[in-house]
């Protein structure tokens, strides 16, 4: 004879054997446990996917540092030199000549000397400014 038992809650408590309910949890687990170790094979493989992910990640900057060196040590030399100042050309000698010579020249407007070289600088057009008249 099997053992029931009455649980309340409810206007009319239905039987239970407690038994069966053993087995329907047992199963319910045995089922979450299938299905994990099914999905064993796809977790698998996310997890490689990541993981080749991160390793492509690594051996690119190990490359790029390869290439471009340090980027912290670039940022760095970067900023020293926008404090220092960069000379494009740091073998030519710089202008000999005087400001006071320098600015003669400037208020010519027509030609301007600039470092050996001669640069003529073109008289701006003037232009006409009207102003529109609607008569419609």
């Amino acid at each position: 004879m099997p053992i029931y038992i009455y649980r309340g809650g409810s206007p009319n408590p239905q039987p239970q054997n407690p038994l069966v309910r053993f087995l329907v949890s047992a199963a319910i687990l045995a089922v979450i446990i299938g299905l994990g170790v099914l999905l064993l094979p796809v977790i698998g493989a996310i997890a490689l996917l990541i993981l080749g992910f991160i390793a492509l990640l690594v051996i690119g900057g190990l490359i790029y540092r390869w290439i471009y060196g340090n980027p912290i040590d670039n940022y760095y030399r970067k900023q020293r030199e926008q404090r220092e100042g960069v000379r494009i050309n740091s073998d030519a000698a710089p202008d000999q000549q005087p400001l006071r010579e320098a600015q003669e020249r400037q208020s010519q407007g027509r030609k301007m000397r600039f470092r050996s070289r001669d640069q003529v600088v073109e008289d701006a057009v003037v232009v006409e400014e009207r102003k529109r008249s609607d008569s419609q």
